[in-house]
């Protein structure tokens, strides 16, 4: 019979399962700090604090559109009215 010895395997065998491959290069790869910037100025510390000021704004933008609403709904009123005095003829 043949001998089937298999050759001693290289002792460090990289791992080649697909995160680690999307992941390569990608871990260590931290920008640097920018001087007397930091990133907590752009974001709030309180998540409570976060969701009432995004709410705050989403109240703002609904009372906005409701007056654009009743505006465009009293300038479409007009505007019918005006197409009926024309239409009848006593415009």
């Amino acid at each position: 019979m043949h001998d089937l010895d298999l050759p001693e395997l290289p002792g460090n065998i990289p791992n080649l399962s697909i995160e680690q491959l999307r992941l390569q290069g990608t871990l260590g790869a931290h920008l640097p700090s920018m001087p007397g910037v930091s990133v907590e100025n752009y974001f709030m510390g309180n998540r409570r604090e976060e969701t009432t000021a995004q709410m705050a704004a989403m109240g703002l933008a609904f009372e906005e559109d409701r007056k654009r609403a009743i505006i465009m709904r009293a300038k479409m009123r007009a505007e019918e009215r005006i197409a009926q005095r024309y239409a009848e003829g006593t415009y």
